[in-house]
């Protein structure tokens, strides 16, 4: 009798633990004001939050960046969820001060490849960790684009009229590489 009360008490807690990873798997929308749109339609974009929002609120751990090309002076993230609260995509974007100059860097993390992407390209470099990651895009708009433990990430760097774009280029790697440092 012992020995079915363990069995069942082992059930239950695997079911448990089941439903509860089931849950963080979705998109916690409970602080999130969803955007206009016609109904059952997706995708379905949310207003933008602070980044501890959505940290809290995506189904997968968001690794952000710790080095990017300039000193960070405003940051802007938008969740937008693609099908059901489970294909979820965040948006984030890094501003310096403008001085006179339109630059920013995009990255962008999600749990699915949207249709209008595409992930490689014949234009491969390797991250610091060895991951592959593709180049595309063109030299004023260089975007890096690579799949590592089941997340696609994204990072598009509008560069700074007149400087030299080789340069900037490999801060776009050092970027991309210092997310999983």
């Amino acid at each position: 009798m012992k020995k079915w009360g363990l069995f069942i008490f082992v059930i239950i807690a695997v079911l448990l633990a089941g439903c509860s990873s089931e849950e963080k798997r979705t998109l916690n929308d409970k602080n999130l004001t969803v955007q206009d749109h016609p109904k059952g339609a997706y995708p379905r974009y949310y207003d933008q939050v602070s980044k501890k929002e959505t940290l809290k609120a995506v189904p997968f751990s968001l690794e952000l960046p710790d080095r990017l090309p300039f000193k960070v002076a405003l940051s802007t993230y938008q969740i937008s969820d693609w099908g059901e609260k489970r294909n979820i995509l965040v948006d984030s974007v890094f501003y310096p001060e403008q001085q006179g100059q339109n630059v920013y860097l995009a990255y962008r993390v999600s749990n699915f490849l949207p249709k209008t992407e595409k992930l490689e390209t014949k234009d491969e470099v390797e991250l610091s960790d060895g991951t592959n990651a593709y180049f595309s895009g063109s030299a004023d708009l260089p975007i890096l684009a690579w799949k590592k433990d089941g997340l696609f990430y994204r990072m598009e760097y509008l560069i700074k009229e007149d400087t030299d774009r080789k340069a900037e280029k490999t801060k776009l790697i050092e970027a991309a590489s210092s997310v999983f440092e």
